[in-house]
């Protein structure tokens, strides 16, 4: 008696934002994860804190569809973009470091096949700017993205010696390779003091919301950080305040990016409590249908 192949799942037909089945929606929904980046090339590590392209795809199935445009106002060495390029997206990336820029234009040329995959250099805070000029040069750039994702500078982290840290922090000074993004005046992690940093942001992602078409989203990658004294800066939650108090984005939710890999530094042993943090917040955000622009 033969039997009958199971019907294969096929995507909503009200389905708008992306094209997945709804078994796919749902496993995508789960709150956390586990992510272990692939070992970096020699030129992936210029960037002292790249973030994965796999991790950038699973958010790109979920909140583009293919053919639709992504921007990254914090572009890096061009994780976003590669991804995209993968995944039959278009994107947009910008960044401040010539160097990381220039890292992010050789990586997508290898990878933008039927995409578009543009690098422009210049300041996130004057995003509508650096766009308008990359529009000279390349029309096809939308007025309007679809969807953002990016990984801003954690402040000042990188530039902080925690216990541990501190030695990957050599390690990477020993093979000639950057412990921080940049000296760069207008470089976010260069900021005096952290009020400012956290405002500075909330330009960065205003810009962003008018330039998101009503209805879609941007996620932000982001840390709680430890301040030297020994508090805990709650960044994540400070952003979500900066963008929905301040700012007119919807907070939707986080999904919790854990890594399995990453050692474990013995900071505070045996006295004091210091968490190992192996996890990343990726705040979801959400521009309404009908939204205006600040």
């Amino acid at each position: 008696m033969s039997q009958t192949a199971p019907r294969p799942e096929r995507r909503h037909p009200k389905n708008q934002l992306n094209d997945l089945t709804g078994r796919e929606w749902l496993r995508f929904t789960r709150t956390w994860f586990v992510h272990d980046p692939p070992p970096r090339s020699r030129e992936e590590l210029e960037h002292p804190a790249k973030y994965p392209e796999g991790l950038v795809t699973d958010f790109l199935r979920f909140f583009t569809k293919a053919g639709e445009w992504v921007l990254d106002p914090f572009c890096g060495v061009g994780s976003t973009l590669v991804a995209a390029a993968r995944s039959g997206r278009s994107g947009v990336g910008i960044e401040l470091v010539p160097a990381f820029a220039a890292v992010a234009r050789r990586r997508v040329a290898a990878e933008a096949a039927g995409t578009r995959q543009l690098v422009a250099e210049g300041d996130a805070v004057r995003l509508p700017e650096v766009l308008g000029r990359l529009r000279q040069a390349h029309p096809e750039v939308p007025a309007r993205f679809d969807f953002t994702m990016t990984s801003p500078p954690y402040w000042d982290m990188l530039s902080k010696s925690r216990g541990g840290v501190e030695s990957v922090h050599k390690r990477r000074a020993k093979r000639g390779l950057a412990t921080t993004y940049s000296d760069h005046p207008d470089d976010l992690g260069n900021r005096p003091d952290y009020g400012s940093f956290l405002a500075a942001l909330g330009e960065v992602f205003r810009h962003v919301y008018a330039l998101t078409r009503p209805g879609r989203y941007l996620v932000v990658v982001a840390q709680n950080m430890r301040t030297p004294a020994g508090a805990v800066q709650p960044f994540a939650w400070d952003l979500v305040r900066e963008l929905t108090e301040r700012g007119p984005w919807v907070f939707h939710g986080e999904r919790i990016w854990c890594q399995d890999s990453k050692p474990l530094g013995i900071w505070g042993y045996p006295k004091v409590f210091v968490p190992n943090y192996h996890h990343h917040y990726c705040l979801i955000f959400y521009k309404p249908e009908g939204g205006r622009d600040p």
